[in-house]
């Protein structure tokens, strides 16, 4: 953007929702980060707020919409941001009387018709309005996660990533553990990464440190602002099915993306792309539905299937398709 900007940033992060939102717009930001940009997040739906003060940005919180039309007006913005999953009408109107250009993302719900621009790149669409960009290219992917990539695929599986986003509701962790506890995978180096809003900190850990007296080998990855670093070089990925399968992605690793709640079930990357397995597993997820997806991944020539695929795909300039299309329609 040539002129400086007042961007207003609505987002929330919550063990419900999780943390994608906030490291989807904290990427998003950190390309715009020479405009005026504020925060504003619901006083229950505040987690995250730490990781967004780390990056400097001014953040107000709000209870009522009272409150939030008062912070709205007063800070008189020229782009409303909304990255709050789907929108609906009443909000919608709400925000079009201030006369400020509305972005959403990852939003289908009837509201979004009311904005100028809608990014909704972990869905697919045929015939979108003119205004929705769907798909992959579109995904705004971490730095962290854009510089680094994985090596050549091993013949035989030596290491693993388990990742469930920043919250894990239904701790599907807990799931992957017993199961390789019960195939006693023992040769394999598991890194398990706990996200900033996991609530199972204390069984996870006595569960470890139980397994690794008997020679399994499983780190605990937590509280880092470096998660690539653990994930590079890894041979596949077991994961949530939300905005984490890009950063995978990105670094070209092969997964199992397990939907972690219906929502995440409508997320078709993965399946669109042919680059791993999806799983559906809203509830607690059974070991017969990951065994056979483990087999089958374990075979270097569907790593290697998949991994050609990732090259296809190529999710590292979405964020530069982002910001270009938001420049264009402010000129």
């Amino acid at each position: 953007m040539n002129n400086k900007k007042r961007i207003l940033v609505r987002v929330d992060g919550s063990k419900n929702i999780g943390l994608g939102h906030v490291y989807n717009m904290i990427t998003v930001l950190e390309h715009l980060k020479n405009n005026e940009i504020l925060i504003v997040m619901k006083e229950r739906k505040h987690l995250g707020i730490t990781k967004l003060k780390k990056f400097q940005f001014k953040i107000q919180l709000f209870s009522t919409k009272i409150e939030l039309e008062k912070i709205i007006e007063k800070f008189q913005p020229d782009l409303i941001f909304n990255d709050l999953l789907n929108t609906n009408i009443t909000y919608m109107k709400f925000l079009k009387k201030f006369n400020s250009t509305i972005v959403n993302f990852e939003d289908l719900g009837p509201g979004r018709k009311y904005a100028d621009l809608v990014f909704n790149p972990i869905y697919y669409n045929d015939n979108p309005a003119k205004n929705e960009f769907y798909g992959h290219k579109y995904a705004c992917v971490r730095t962290e996660f854009r510089k680094s990539k994985n090596a050549n695929i091993r013949k035989n599986v030596k290491k693993i990533v388990v990742t469930f986003g920043g919250t894990d509701p239904t701790n599907k962790t807990q799931n992957v553990i017993k199961f390789i506890e019960k195939f006693q995978f023992k040769e394999i180096q598991w890194n398990i990464i706990l996200g900033l809003g996991f609530s199972h900190r204390r069984k996870i850990k006595s569960s470890v440190n139980r397994m690794n007296k008997c020679g399994y080998k499983i780190n605990i990855i937590e509280k880092s602002d470096n998660i690539s670093k653990f994930i590079k070089n890894c041979d596949f990925a077991i994961t949530s099915n939300g905005r984490t399968v890009f950063e995978l992605a990105a670094m070209k690793i092969p997964m199992i993306a397990i939907a972690v709640n219906n929502r995440e079930r409508q997320h078709s990357f993965v399946r669109y792309t042919k680059t791993g397995f999806h799983i559906d597993s809203p509830g607690e997820l059974q070991i017969s539905k990951l065994t056979p997806h483990i087999k089958k991944i374990m075979k270097q020539e569907n790593r290697i299937k998949f991994s050609n695929n990732l090259k296809k795909a190529n999710v590292l300039h979405g964020i530069e398709h982002v910001t270009k299309k938001i420049n264009a329609h402010l000129k």
